[in-house]
Order: C-alpha cells, then sequence, then structure tokens
C-alpha cells in the first residue's frame, strides 16, 4: 500500500526535472532546437536534455557576462562621445561667430574704401570746375585784348571813376589769384588724399587678405570638427544599433523562453493529470477489491468478543492486549487532539472492541490506504479518520474508533461491551498503525483517560 509514496515521488520528480529545463529555456531558442515541442519530450528526455546541455549553459553565461562588461564600456564610452560632440558643437558655434565678425570687418573696409574713393571723385570733380572757371576768365580776357589797366584809365570821365575802376581791376586779379591758389590747394589736396588713399587701400586690402586668410583657416576647422563629429555620431548610431540589437535578442529570448515554459508547464501537468488518473484508477480498483475482500472475509475464524473489565466509569480499555499511548489528549503540533493513541508494536490487526455496550451510529469502511502517511489522506473522503466506527451509549456518551483497518460491525447494531467492532490500522490520517479512541460527553470530546485505563 506504498502507492501515495510512489505518486508523490513521481510528481517531485517532475516538478524537480521542470525547474531544471526551465533553465535552459534561451538556449535552445538559439540554436534552432526548439523545433521538438516539450508536448513531444517525456520526462525521462528533458532529463537527458538537461544534462547535455550543462556545459553549453555554462559557456553561455560566460558570453553573457562578457557581454555586459562590453555594454558597460560602451555606454560609458558613449557618454565620452556625447560630452565631445557637445564642446565640438560649442567650437563650431564659436568659429560661426568669429567668421561673421571677420566679415563684418571686410564689409567695413570695403565701405571705408568706397567712401574714400567717392571722397576723391567730389575733389578731382570740384578741382575740374575751378579749372573751367579759370579757363573761361582767360578766355575773357585774351577776347578783351588785354588792355586792363589803360583802357580803364583813358575811358574814365573823372579821376574818382579811374579809381574806381583800378579798385575794381585789382579785385578782379585778387580773385583770379585766389582761383588759382585755390585751385592749387585743392590738387595738393586732392594728390594727399590720393596718397592717403592708397596707403588705406593697401592696409585695407592686407586686413581683407588676411581676414579672407583665417576665414579660410576656420572654415578648414570647421571641416575637421564636422568630420569628427561625424565620426562620433556614427560611433554612438553604432552603439545604439547594437544596444538595439541586443535589446531585440533578449525580447526574443524572453518570447522563446515564455513559449517553452508554458510549454514544459503544460507538459508537466499534462503528465501529473495523467499520473493522477492512474493513481484515482488504482485506488478505486484497490477500494473496489478492499471492499469486496471486507465482503468476503470469514470472520468465523476471529473472535467476535473479548473479555474485558469495566472500570468505576463503566468503560473498558478498546485494545485489549495493548496498553502504549502514543499521543494524550490535548494540544499536539501546533492544533487539538481531541483524543488519545493507542500504538504498542504489532498492534496492526489487533481487535478494537466496545468500550462500553450501545448502539452503532456510525461506520465508515471504504478508505483503502491502509499504509503511513504524514499528511492528509489521499482518498478524502473519510474525514481523516479513515475507517472507523461511533457507538452511542444511553444518549449521553459516545466513543469514536478511528483508523481502523476495516470495521466489522454495521448501522443500528446493538453491541455488548467487548464485542470486535473492527480491526486495527492506519488508514486515513496516520502515521503509523494505531487506535485513535476518542470519549464524547454531549457530543463534545473530552479526555478519555478519565474513563478508560490500559492497567
Amino acid at each position: 500500500m506504498k502507492k501515495l509514496s510512489i505518486f508523490k515521488k513521481g510528481v517531485s520528480f517532475v516538478i524537480s526535472s521542470a525547474l531544471s529545463v526551465s533553465l535552459l529555456a534561451a538556449y535552445p531558442s538559439m540554436q534552432g532546437r526548439n523545433e521538438k515541442k516539450a508536448s513531444a519530450l517525456t520526462i525521462a528526455e528533458m532529463q537527458e536534455e538537461i544534462n547535455n546541455n550543462k556545459a553549453k549553459i555554462a559557456e553561455l553565461q560566460g558570453q553573457l557576462d562578457a557581454l555586459e562588461g562590453n555594454k558597460a564600456e560602451e555606454q560609458q564610452y558613449q557618454a565620452i562621445l556625447m560630452d565631445q560632440i557637445d564642446k565640438i558643437h560649442e567650437n563650431i558655434n564659436l568659429l560661426n561667430q568669429e567668421i561673421d565678425s571677420i566679415n563684418a570687418d571686410i564689409d567695413t573696409a570695403k565701405f571705408n574704401i568706397e567712401m574714400l574713393e567717392n571722397s576723391i571723385a567730389n575733389q578731382e570733380e570740384e578741382i575740374n570746375h575751378n579749372v573751367e572757371i579759370f579757363k573761361q576768365r582767360l578766355c575773357n580776357m585774351y577776347i578783351s585784348g588785354n588792355e586792363n589797366l589803360a583802357s580803364v584809365v583813358v575811358g574814365t570821365s573823372s579821376f574818382y571813376d579811374m579809381i574806381s575802376r583800378v579798385e575794381m581791376v585789382n579785385r578782379i586779379a585778387s580773385y583770379d589769384e585766389q582761383l588759382i591758389n585755390d585751385i592749387l590747394a585743392d590738387i595738393d589736396e586732392m594728390e594727399q588724399s590720393k596718397k592717403n588713399q592708397e596707403s588705406e587701400k593697401l592696409t585695407l586690402q592686407m586686413k581683407m587678405e588676411e581676414q579672407e586668410k583665417r576665414k579660410e583657416e576656420k572654415k578648414a576647422e570647421m571641416e575637421v570638427l564636422n568630420e569628427q563629429m561625424l565620426k562620433t555620431q556614427a560611433e554612438i548610431d553604432r552603439i545604439a544599433a547594437e544596444q538595439q540589437r541586443i535589446r531585440d535578442n533578449q525580447d526574443e529570448l524572453a518570447a522563446i523562453d515564455a513559449e517553452f515554459d508554458a510549454q514544459i508547464q503544460a507538459e508537466i501537468a499534462r503528465q501529473a493529470a495523467e499520473a493522477e488518473r492512474r493513481y484515482q484508477e488504482e485506488q478505486a480498483r484497490l477500494a473496489a477489491q478492499r471492499a469486496q475482500a471486507i465482503q468476503n472475509y470469514d470472520y468465523s475464524n476471529q473472535p467476535s468478543y473479548v473479555p474485558v473489565s469495566a472500570g468505576a466509569s463503566g468503560f473498558a480499555w478498546p485494545a485489549p492486549g495493548f496498553s502504549y499511548i502514543s499521543s494524550y489528549y490535548g494540544s499536539r503540533w501546533g492544533g487539538f487532539h481531541g483524543g488519545i493513541d493507542v500504538g504498542d508494536a504489532g498492534i496492526h490487526g489487533g481487535a478494537a472492541v466496545a468500550s462500553r455496550s450501545g448502539t452503532v451510529i456510525t461506520v465508515y469502511n471504504s478508505c483503502p490506504c491502509d499504509y503511513a502517511k504524514d499528511g492528509y489522506c489521499p482518498c478524502g473522503g473519510c474525514g481523516n479518520y479513515g475507517n472507523h466506527v461511533i457507538i452511542s451509549h444511553d444518549g449521553t456518551y459516545s466513543t469514536v474508533y478511528a483508523h481502523l483497518q476495516s470495521a466489522c460491525v454495521s448501522v443500528g447494531q446493538y453491541v455488548e461491551q467487548g464485542t470486535v467492532i473492527g480491526y486495527i490500522g492506519t488508514t486515513g490520517w496516520s502515521t503509523g498503525p494505531h487506535l485513535h479512541f476518542e470519549v464524547r460527553v454531549g457530543g463534545s470530546r473530552v479526555d478519555p483517560m478519565g474513563y478508560v485505563s490500559p492497567y
């Protein structure tokens, strides 16, 4: 009757195998070995797969650890590159500002040259105008015959008139002289302006050439910076692409892992359900076999009565020949034990007798689980008392006889004190063969040691 232990070992093996196999979820996905679905694998095949892949799992773990280290280095390098790109952008902005300033200086120089050229042109125009005036004066003097003072004197009507005409001639001569002097001064000023213009133009030209040279240098520097920025940006893009590839692979592995894990869990559930089904079928078969055996059992060779002695309470010891009490009434294992357990060596199959005369009110005889257990009885229908009998005594008292191998009385049967009501076993929630005995007063359990004694 070790079927439950065998079943538990089988389930434990299935679960441990599944936990081990789930660690390999990523590896078959990378090798394309997930073509053979878990539902087609037996537990033995899964275990073989685990044993074959242990070394490969260790190798893959090493690769993952190395990749994690590289990723950290790449992230640090990427941060440095981003700082470098920021500085390059700052330099490019400064260079653009400097080029703008150079262009402004060049524009200013061009404007100054233009203004200087306009000034010289204006001077030349003024000189030309004065020269034309002087030429006209000479022409007029030539036409008049150049009589000058003589004609002035002869033509006067009086001395005062003569003096006036002489004064006028002197003034004309003075005007001509002033005109000539002005023309000569303008020519000297123009010549000086031309010299200054040439000097200024040369200076401005040199400055423009210098600024153009600096401008070209800045453009070349900008090209270098732009090229460097493109390289760093390309490296950042490469790292980002690599990280995305890793994330994609991780997502893919996670999806495959989840799928494979679901397949493993489904296979575990299927095999567990199959094992449970086979177990239940076996238990049903054993229960039917046991029920048939109990029905066909010949009790004629077994004693139906064992002489017992009643104590002052009127109750007798329920397990004649066995006196060892393995567990008393009261607190036990974090709970409450409502009776006493009689568990002497060799007690399995021994007779349990009516502690007092009364009427049988309960008989349960369908538990086939007559073996030691460390938990609830798997058949579940016996209330964990296993096969048991309850006898009512005068309507006030009642006694319970539990974990029987089998009962040999029926409900409504009146039994005398000492009548064999069943045979001691370990059915229900029982860790070994013993008789669980209870005394109830008005339906409430009390300490049986106040009513019975093994001596």
